[in-house]
């Protein structure tokens, strides 16, 4: 039996969640760098508590990757949206092999 790719270009779209969820990552990021001000000890960590219950809501266990946001110093790199960009190509790999294997069935 010969293997053929199918072609499904709807699959490179970005869902409605996928981009809510994208939005609100590079919201909590970009607040930290552009007010210093949220930068605070209890305002800053608020806010990293804030994203961190976001990213545990939405993104199970990549949530793992925002954790490191609570680690002083290390505000100026981007973990949440990190966190959504695994969520992300974890979350299309395991849609394109569904689909994959939904077209094995039917054939």
């Amino acid at each position: 039996m010969q293997s053929e790719t199918v072609s499904a270009p709807w699959l490179l779209r970005v869902h409605w969640v996928e981009l809510s969820t994208l939005l609100v990552c590079l919201a909590l990021d970009l607040s930290e760098l552009l007010a210093p001000a949220l930068l605070g000890p209890i305002t800053g960590d608020l806010l990293d508590f804030a994203g961190l219950l976001f990213t545990a809501l939405y993104f199970k266990w990549f949530a793992a990757v925002s954790a490191l946001e609570l680690v002083p110093g290390l505000d100026a790199v981007p973990f949440f949206t990190l966190s959504w960009a695994a969520w992300y190509t974890h979350r299309r790999r395991s849609m394109r092999k569904s689909v994959e294997r939904m077209l094995e069935e039917w054939l």
